[in-house]
């Protein structure tokens, strides 16, 4: 819960690959490693044509905060 609050809110990774929060329809965006760490990643989905900035902090992926 900690981790939650400190990153943001927890993003769906579904077989190793990062999936889109806003159109859901298992669009795969990127490829999350198990032991990745990044921060502040932009992800671009072509479906939904949104970009979301991402953490990723030992392979879970985080929706990042703005600044």
């Amino acid at each position: 819960m900690k981790e939650q609050a400190k990153y943001g809110k927890i993003l769906a990774v579904e077989d190793g690959w990062l999936t889109c929060p806003n159109c859901r329809r298992n669009k795969r965006l990127k490829r999350i490693g198990p032991g990745e760490d990044a921060e502040r990643v932009g992800v671009y989905c072509r479906d939904c044509k949104r970009e979301i900035f991402i953490t990723i902090k030992q392979g879970q992926c985080y929706e990042s905060r703005s600044q």
